[in-house]
């Protein structure tokens, strides 16, 4: 006969274990992701500056850091099929010129900046990425409490039927 204690937890930590793994996949080859609409392409030598012009923009921006132009060219071509996606390079410029001279119906949303201050600030505020506001680290926190709080009563309350039986 099957233990049904032992079955019951074993299936709560079965499903817990498959929920920690279930993460939504979205990238193929060396395409950064879909799900963000503004990104800043970057190398070893401007990636740190532009992550601190965004931190004090406060801006909803992730900035990568490519390491060859045609890495860089992949990732410009699926800002053909995604017209919501907004880049801006600071770093592989002449590969961004070229590819934007070639296409030039995606000129609004990819733009080249130079590695300063200044302009990446105003290229920013070109892309309208400005005024974006960054979830933070608030709402990731309250929203994993929230579904782990759930999670846990349901086991819980399994564990205690089961427990009391």
């Amino acid at each position: 006969m099957i233990n049904l204690k032992s079955s019951g937890i074993s299936a709560g930590i079965f499903i817990l274990i498959v929920a920690a793994f279930v993460v939504p996949v979205s990238a193929h080859g060396v395409h950064v992701t879909t799900n963000e609409s503004a990104i800043i392409i970057a190398d070893n030598s401007t990636g740190k500056m532009a992550r601190s012009v965004v931190d004090e923009m406060g801006v909803n921006v992730t900035v990568y850091k490519f390491a060859s132009a045609d890495d860089v060219a992949h990732e410009l071509e699926h800002a053909l099929t995604d017209p919501n996606k907004k880049i801006l390079a600071v770093a592989y410029t002449d590969t961004v010129q070229n590819f934007i001279n070639q296409h030039p119906e995606v000129s609004s949303r990819i733009m080249v900046a130079s590695a300063n201050k200044n302009s990446i600030q105003q290229t920013l505020t070109k892309l309208n990425v400005a005024g974006a506001t960054s979830s933070g680290f608030l709402t990731p926190l309250l929203s994993g409490l929230l579904i782990g709080l759930v999670f846990g009563l349901g086991i819980g309350a399994v564990w205690m039927k089961r427990k009391l039986i």
